[in-house]
């Protein structure tokens, strides 16, 4: 049992991270603080999960509603504003999840003070830029500020401040700071930092609160003071940019103290978080994956992840009219190219790309490394072994079917073809050879002059190719290199009848930069660990 504690940044949904988006997109609960987030992000969950919001809950009615969901078989997910780690009342939380043995996993969020300074394009770590930076929160307009001494006062005299304040409270802080730190002290104003509507507005302690741009009363604000500041802005010239309104009310911001107050700085610090849960946490579960099929590893894979509940698509290319078909969700026809690709895995939110297509099928891997390049989506290439020649195999060794088609026109004369669906159109106006050509399904351009096609797809075994071979008293075996158990038979028969094989070799895939965009296994095993590491077990 454990729950996931998700910070969701300043509110906005497309500054969640990756990891955020995903969990949250296959919780079954999903637990909320009121109007500190936003409905674009509560639209993540599914249709069918159980939304609490847990306003004026305590901390063991929501433990309790989490075993209540992991009674139910639900995955959980608690989100938090901000960042969990900048959380005043995490450290009570997660004493309440271990006592009652739940365990937990915090994914970190945006901390929204980061998106205020991003807003105000000042740097809060240089030394020579910041100094020392104090963040905190003012819940109560009648909590002292920290103007009496220690660390908050060194950073608003020396150094930099930041306030988290409600609209409403932003003169009441002013006035505070104003005597003590005077009127011409820098100030920054971020209003909703990160979102559509972000505005932010720069001046000093003296008019800042006139220059900000009227809020929401109950909306916290962001006010950066001090150093920083300086060395980044006019403060006599006020910087606005508004935007169209956001359609969902910002949420209530939270941070943590770079640097411990003492006690003359009273307004409310963040209780540091203890160390993480020895409580095994299951992995995060991946979004959709798309496998680019039509082989048999491709089936074998789609079925051990619908077996272990993953939503995944296989794409089958469509140029066989009646293909086997894997589990799962299935797609047929192309994509129109890479930029159609790519298109594709954005569109579909894909967290990975497996590409298990035949290796002559050179075209969609090649669009899968392009695109795989354009969006940052992962690209696992399940590439089977080649064969090699053992011994008392008579192997000649081409480049592609033309060159078989010229040695062949050459040397032979009863060849047998098992070039897939295109590749007998290479032999096309041969005059002097009797053909035999297998495929699974029929040839679509030019053939020989005569032949004899063979619909059939394997697997084959050795004494039924002999058989064949026989039988058409066969003087080549012309084949691909696709590798696997397959339809190695046909190999070990041209063996044991002295035939030799014209071995059409792997193309070489091109694309922006080749195979080592995308890591490579040969099996479907390999394959399946590829994604535990990745994604974890499940």
């Amino acid at each position: 049992m454990s729950a996931h504690l998700i910070g969701v940044g300043p509110g906005a949904a497309d500054l969640l991270t990756v990891r955020a988006s995903r969990v949250i997109s296959h919780c079954g609960t999903c637990l909320f603080a009121g109007d500190s987030i936003s409905r674009e992000v509560l639209a993540l969950c599914p249709p069918e999960a159980r939304t609490v919001d847990t306003t004026g809950m305590s901390p063991r009615d929501v433990v309790a509603e989490m075993r209540s969901a992991y009674e139910r078989g639900d995955r959980v997910v608690y989100l938090h504003s901000g960042d969990p780690a900048a959380e005043p009342a995490m450290a009570e939380q997660l004493r309440a999840l271990d006592a009652e043995g739940i365990g937990w996993q915090i994914i970190p969020g945006l901390p929204v003070f980061a998106a205020a300074g991003a807003a105000l394009g000042i740097d809060l770590t240089a030394a020579s830029g910041a100094g020392s930076v104090f963040i905190t929160q003012v819940d109560d307009p009648s909590d002292p500020l920290p103007t009496g001494g220690g660390p908050a006062s060194t950073a608003l005299t020396d150094g930099t401040a930041v306030f988290h304040v409600r609209a409403s409270e932003l003169a009441h802080v002013v006035r505070g700071l104003l005597p003590t730190f005077g009127p011409d002290r820098p100030a920054g104003v971020v209003v909703s930092a990160g979102r559509e509507d972000q505005a932010t507005v720069a001046g000093t302690l003296r008019d800042i609160a006139g220059r900000t741009p009227a809020a929401d009363p109950s909306r916290d604000v962001v006010m950066v003071v001090g150093r920083a500041l300086e060395q980044r802005m006019d403060c006599g010239t006020a910087s606005t940019r508004d935007a169209a309104p956001a359609p969902a009310p910002a949420p209530a911001p939270t941070t943590a103290p770079l640097s411990t107050p003492t006690s003359a700085a009273t307004s409310r610090p963040l209780v540091p978080v203890p160390a993480p849960s020895s409580t095994r946490v299951p992995a995060v579960a991946p979004g959709r994956i798309l496998v680019l099929g039509g082989t048999g590893e491709a089936r074998r894979l789609a079925d051990l992840m619908v077996t272990a509940g993953l939503d995944v698509v296989t794409s089958l290319a469509g140029s066989v009219s009646r293909p086997r078909l894997p589990r799962g969700e299935v797609r047929i026809g192309g994509f129109g190219g890479s930029e159609g690709l790519a298109h594709w895995l954005r569109e579909n939110e894909v967290s990975a790309v497996i590409d298990a297509t035949d290796p002559y099928a050179t075209a969609i891997s090649s669009s899968a490394l392009r695109a795989a390049q354009q969006t940052g989506v992962p690209l696992l290439r399940v590439h089977r072994p080649p064969w090699t020649p053992e011994d008392g195999e008579s192997w000649i060794r081409v480049p592609d079917t033309e060159a078989a088609a010229r040695l062949v026109r050459e040397r032979f004369r009863r060849p047998m073809l098992t070039v897939g669906r295109q590749g007998p159109t290479a032999f096309a106006g041969d005059t002097r050879g009797s053909y035999l050509i297998r495929c699974a399904e029929p040839p679509p351009g030019p053939l020989p002059h005569r032949y004899l096609l063979v619909l059939d797809r394997g697997p084959f075994d050795v004494e039924s190719e002999r058989a064949i071979m026989s039988r058409h008293r066969i003087d080549v075996l012309v084949t691909r290199n696709s590798g696997g158990p397959n339809s190695v038979a046909k190999l070990r028969a041209a063996r044991d009848l002295r035939i030799p094989v014209v071995m059409v070799d792997r193309p070489i895939v091109s694309g922006t930069g080749g195979m080592e965009l995308a890591e490579t296994v040969d099996s479907v095993d390999d394959a399946a660990r590829w994604l535990v590491r990745r994604f974890g077990s499940r």
